[in-house]
């Protein structure tokens, strides 16, 4: 009795509500449109694929519209919960079962002994389409057919990428593969010189491509296989119709996954992928009736002289689609299995030592568990795994004792994880200008009364008690670099926290006192005097969290305002924060003097800033293996090519925006890109300077450690090797 009860409370909710929720994009204004007059339709607004998959599997969202790929990596998380209900076929292709189907086509005439498995492939030379961004075919795809008919050798001495193009050497012995076969143009280019053997079977084997690029590169297979260079081309189906005349179909047959051989002219084809369509999804409780209304919705007899919320549904669902229907109730892994072999990624093999990322938070070790997955989604070797800790610190620890492997940290801890945990930068962040703008570091006083400032320039510091967010932090660095240009500390010594208490009659320096910073080669007098200014509160005065009422950039304005210092170094951000009252501050420019007008509203705040840089970087173990760096390093690249910022792209996954409605997981939002430790833009190069004389103290006497570096001792080696 109870249960019926339930039911029909259920249905009694659902009635009144009397509204489906939706999954509509963020970033288009098809909401307005959809939920005008007596709309049936509430849109859920998400940011991805991934955020309307947790939002329908946790009943937060009823239905939405996932292409192949987002139905793929939804069903690692949710294989029961979500339920495809409609197709989306390409209006152009309506006739078509499938998105694309991906065919290996060789001569008839080519000698294949069935049931021997690809031994006759061996040495054949192999036509591929090659690699490029414009294509929709992601590595897995592109790379399934060579992987599934050679016995894949991981050589630990060399990365995961190269340990393919070692394969499909040892394989096929002669090649062509079009486009950067790694994100790094540098790296891609350096296999290239070490495999020429994989460039043999181009028309421009200098170039590494075809002089047909039409269609991504298939046409130029297919010219590769019909000229003979090569013995097994592996393209779309679409294209090899279109390719092959009538009288041309009998001279060419499809190698099946089985080893058969098929005429080209066969009603179905044997594919070594089959993409299913795009699809409406729903979850799985509401399927049934969503069918039923989208059937009432869309396809009754009612017409208006205004289009009405539904046909507005309607015709952005079919945008460039024809809404088809799925003739019996399927489930996720019914859908996807048709055409896909491998639906279980986790069983998917791959080379190279795992990449443990290093996480802080649930919220962001699913993000991190979800990019995983999509990883090998992609065809991204080596896997990912997430490893989550409670702090950065741990995360600090955990990577110096080869438990994980990377993390991307603000670049407020740059100085504590080199200095203290001996990590090293592998990737730099690129910004948004603004995000630059307000990460500037400013030296920051107080306007007096009666105009007359104690401090006009850095030489008068000495004496004066000073405001720091943090001991080892961004702003903490950025002083002392002035400091030593502006030659009130010494440029020899290394000693800064020294320096520090010498020049300051006393400071608040949040966490010099704990062992998370790296204290205990700090004597306790110098701790002392660098904490006195700090609020004493029991035990938590200079501690470096919110007991601290001085601590971070806000706590050191405070410790400003409230006068237990006479200039504090903050970002630029974290001052206009406040809005009110910002006349009452003064900048005290780098080269040294006042600026000329109070306030922080400056012409070009930049010439004052004590530095401008990024705001977050990766970092891995500065011991690490190189080949271990490198793979790391190929990997994120690879993933910032798809799951980065793409123009007229509706992603899966944003790995640099937010995920399920949380900014600043393992990358901050404010990321536009990554970048080489050789990069030459502006910011990038301003934050290693803030690290020379760093790394000159380093008791290894060791530089920054270089992706690029990498990269030219595997291009050496090469050379050796060739």
């Amino acid at each position: 009795m109870k249960a019926h009860l339930l039911i029909i409370l259920f249905v009694a909710s659902t009635y009144v509500e009397g509204k489906y929720k939706f999954c509509g994009p963020e970033s288009n204004n098809v909401c307005q449109s959809i939920e005008k007059g007596d709309s049936e339709i509430e849109c859920s607004l998400v940011s991805d694929s991934a955020e309307c998959a947790i939002r329908l599997a946790n009943g937060e969202a009823d239905f939405g519209i996932f292409n192949a790929d987002a139905l793929l990596l939804t069903y690692q998380f949710y294989s029961d919960e979500i339920v495809p209900i409609f197709g989306l076929r390409h209006r152009d292709k309506t006739q078509q079962k499938f998105e694309f189907q991906s065919v290996a086509v060789v001569p008839s005439d080519f000698s294949v002994e069935i049931n021997s498995g690809f031994e006759s492939l061996e040495n054949a030379g192999l036509c591929h389409p090659g690699f490029s961004k414009a294509q929709w075919w992601n590595d897995y795809i592109l790379k399934y057919f060579e992987k599934n008919t050679y016995k894949a050798d991981c050589r630990e001495n060399i990365t995961a990428i190269e340990n393919e193009l070692e394969n499909i050497r040892s394989f096929y012995g002669k090649a062509c593969r079009p486009g950067d076969w790694a994100s790094d143009v540098d790296f891609s280019d350096a296999l290239k010189k070490k495999y020429p053997e994989l460039c043999a079977l181009c028309d421009d084997t200098t170039a590494c491509k075809y002089t047909n690029e039409d269609k991504h590169g298939h046409i130029g297979a297919l010219d590769c296989l019909t000229s003979r260079r090569g013995n097994v081309a592996y393209v779309a189906l679409e294209y090899v119709h279109q390719y092959f005349k009538e009288d041309q179909k009998t001279q060419y047959q499809f190698l099946c996954p089985d080893g058969s051989l098929q005429n080209l002219t066969s009603n179905n084809p044997c594919a070594w992928i089959k993409q299913p369509w795009s699809a409406i999804v729903a979850r799985k409780k509401v399927a049934d009736e969503l069918t039923t209304n989208f059937n009432r919705w869309f396809w009754g007899s009612k017409t208006y002289a205004v289009e009405t919320w539904s046909e507005s549904l309607k015709r952005f669902i079919e945008e460039d689609s024809v809404i088809t229907n799925i003739t019996k109730p399927t489930s996720l892994v019914t859908y996807l299995a048709e055409g896909r072999k491998e639906i279980r990624l986790s069983d998917v093999k791959t080379c190279g030592n795992v990449i443990r990322w290093c996480t802080t938070s649930i919220l962001e070790t699913a993000k991190c568990e979800w990019i995983a997955k999509e990883a090998i989604a992609l065809g991204i070797e080596p896997k990912i795994s997430c490893w989550q800790t409670n702090s950065t610190f741990e995360c600090f620890r955990d990577i110096a004792d080869n438990k994980a492997d990377i993390i991307t940290i603000d670049s407020n801890y740059g100085y504590l994880a080199r200095k203290v945990y001996n990590l090293t930068s592998i990737l730099y962040t690129d910004t948004k200008k603004q995000t630059m703008k307000d990460n500037m570091i400013m030296a920051v006083l107080r306007k007096p009364e009666d105009g007359n400032y104690p401090i006009k320039n850095f030489q008068q510091l000495k004496g004066h008690t000073a405001c720091f967010p943090e001991y080892g932090a961004i702003a903490w660095l950025s002083f002392i670099n002035t400091a030593r240009m502006n030659r009130i500390i010494s440029s020899g010594s290394c000693n800064y926290p020294k320096l520090l208490s010498n020049l300051f009659s006393g400071t608040c320096m949040p966490g010099i006192n704990n062992s998370n910073h790296g204290n205990s080669i700090i004597s306790s007098n110098i701790i002392n005097k660098l904490c006195s200014v700090c609020p004493k509160k029991n035990d938590t005065d200079c501690t470096a969290n919110s007991g601290n009422s001085y601590y971070g950039d806000e706590g050191a304005l405070r410790c400003l305002n409230e006068g237990a210092g006479d200039i504090a170094f903050v970002e630029i951000g974290n001052i206009k924060k406040e809005k009110n009252n910002l006349n009452q501050y003064h900048i005290l420019c780098k080269n040294g003097s006042l600026a000329t007008t109070p306030g922080i509203n400056l012409d070009k705040p930049e010439l004052c800033a004590l530095s401008v840089t990024i705001d977050s970087e990766v970092v891995s173990r500065k011991k690490n293996a190189e080949i271990d760096s490198l793979n790391a390093i190929l990997s994120l690249l690879k993933l910032q090519d798809w799951l980065g910022h793409r123009i007229n792209t509706e992603r899966i996954l944003h790995i640099y925006g937010k995920f399920n409605g949380t900014n600043d997981l393992l990358f901050k939002s404010s990321t536009i890109g990554l970048e080489s430790t050789t990069s030459k833009i502006e910011s990038v190069l301003a934050y290693k300077e803030l690290f020379n004389h760093v790394d000159e103290c380093s008791s290894a006497g060791l530089l920054m450690f270089s992706n690029i570096t990498l990269i030219a001792l595997v291009v050496i080696s090469i050379y050796f090797i060739i």
